[in-house]
């Protein structure tokens, strides 16, 4: 597992970078996915999700532009790995449970970075904590979305 780098010495930049690289990983491996899912309730649920990261990406640049920051494209190893496994799943058949496992283990993986870099960082305005606090919430109300399809 790729970690977050927390050594910039500007908390409120490492944690928007953390926050931006959450939503770009994310995005990246739901388009992997989403060509191999054919059940049409977990597509919808993809592409959902899929808009939820796209539109975290623009909020977050938006907020790291407004204190002179751009975000770093980080996360490229996590990105190619996570596209490996997701032709090699494909290859062997992707069925739906496993795509739904494969969203599961990922979220899952994105949500102890995304309160790694929280607890590594721990003197941000409140208003970032809380940010922080509703993407984890938003990310738990996706897995108890997608785990029945497992």
């Amino acid at each position: 597992m790729e970690t977050i780098d927390h050594t910039t010495g500007n908390p409120v930049a490492n944690v928007l970078s953390g926050f931006y690289k959450n939503a770009a990983v994310g995005a990246s491996g739901i388009s992997s996915l989403l060509p191999e899912v054919e059940d049409m309730k977990l597509r919808r649920e993809l592409f959902a999700q899929r808009s939820y990261y796209e539109q975290q990406k623009q909020s977050i640049r938006q907020q790291m532009a407004e204190i002179w920051l751009e975000p770093m494209e980080s996360g490229k190893v996590a990105r190619y790995w996570s596209n490996l496994m997701i032709r090699m799943k494909a290859r062997l058949g992707m069925t739906t449970e496993t795509a739904a496992k494969l969203m599961v283990e990922g979220t899952n993986m994105g949500m102890v970075q995304l309160r790694q870099v929280l607890n590594h960082n721990p003197n941000i305005p409140d208003d970032l904590h809380e940010q922080g606090e509703k993407i984890l919430a938003h990310e738990q109300e996706y897995l108890a979305r997608i785990t029945p399809y497992l």
